[in-house]
């Protein structure tokens, strides 16, 4: 054979493949690359509605379990309800005076419906004619003795159909201080979708053990307990000849500050301190003026106690010992960064 026949049948034989190629991956390739391409998005939003799905499932079991802590559908018997359960809870727990008042269901707006809230006008507008849930506002009032009150409050956190409570106070009446009064404010949410024709009607729940365990523990170191009034000093008796041997220090660091109080009186402010022996675990509470180990109370705010000390105006953390006592003009500057 030629050369030149030899050359050609190989460019022929050549083409041949090329086209052959091309029309695999115009009729073939491609097809099969866009095949992938659109079976892998619609992989992506399987797994996306399998989120959504599972997201929104989640949502109807949180909301059927709220719902469940309702008082009912009816806004009427739900005020029945939340006044007589309260009134209940406060006489189980043996509180006096006894004093129930609530609202009337108030609807809860919507964040997304205020301006700013980066939702569009038209969404904002369609919000705006619904309301999700309504909250009726109450408060319990009542008298008793400092575990009274400890436990009628604890029995409010543990009660599931009182979704927030919102403040309370304990104060105590007249000067022997075992009667104290307690207000709490509350909140119950009312949202008729969300309950159940065939849900149980709520009831009284005990406190739980560890709630029980924190009432007994205040309870026992009675933190209104006002101290007896000092004793009598004692004759001092005449010098002797022998030079006596210097005192030890007063023990400051064996009594530690444990608690603050501060009530109003018809007197004005009162302020008291408790302060606990380390060793000994002897307890003593000191008003303005009262003193220990020659440290006298000035004042005292918050977690911060002042007493005069030497004829100094020292500062006390609620924590430390009388032995950690700074001076007061050093404490603004370095109050915060000592922690």
């Amino acid at each position: 054979m030629k050369k030149k026949t030899i050359i050609i049948s190989a460019l022929a034989a050549v083409g041949v493949v090329w086209g052959g190629w091309s029309l695999t991956g115009a009729f073939y390739l491609h097809e099969h690359e866009a095949m992938k391409k659109e079976a892998a998005d619609l992989t992506r939003r399987i797994k996306g509605f399998k989120a959504a799905s599972e997201g929104l499932r989640a949502d109807r079991k949180a909301l059927r379990g709220l719902g469940s802590t309702m008082l009912g559908r009816d806004a009427d018997i739900v005020e029945h309800r939340l006044r007589t359960l309260l009134s209940a809870l406060a006489e189980r727990e043996g509180l006096g005076e006894v004093v129930v008042s609530h609202g009337r269901p108030a609807p809860v707006e919507n964040p997304a419906r205020r301006r700013g809230s980066g939702v569009n006008r038209t969404l904002r507008r369609v919000l705006s004619s619904q309301n999700d849930f309504n909250v009726i506002h109450a408060r319990l009032q009542g008298v008793g003795t400092f575990e009274q009150t400890l436990r009628a409050l604890a029995a409010v956190r543990g009660q599931p159909w009182i979704h927030r409570v919102e403040g309370f106070t304990i104060s105590p009446r007249g000067k022997d201080r075992k009667v104290f009064a307690l207000k709490v404010d509350l909140s119950t949410l009312f949202a008729p979708d969300l309950v159940k024709p065939d849900d149980p009607v709520p009831v009284l729940q005990s406190p739980d053990p560890g709630a029980s365990k924190r009432v007994a523990s205040l309870v026992e170191r009675d933190p209104f307990h006002l101290a007896p009034p000092p004793a009598e000093p004692q004759p001092v008796p005449p010098p002797v000849a022998v030079v006596p041997a210097s005192p030890p220090p007063p023990p400051y660091a064996k009594w530690r500050v444990t608690g603050v109080v501060e009530s109003l009186h018809e007197d004005g402010r009162v302020v008291e301190v408790m302060l606990a022996r380390t060793d000994t675990g002897e307890m003593k509470t000191l008003r303005r003026g009262e003193s220990l180990l020659g440290a006298t109370l000035d004042d005292a705010s918050g977690e911060l106690v002042y007493f005069v000390l030497d004829g100094r105006r020292v500062m006390v953390r609620t924590g430390q010992t009388l032995a950690q006592a700074r001076p007061d003009e050093s404490v603004h500057s370095a109050e915060h960064p000592s922690g």
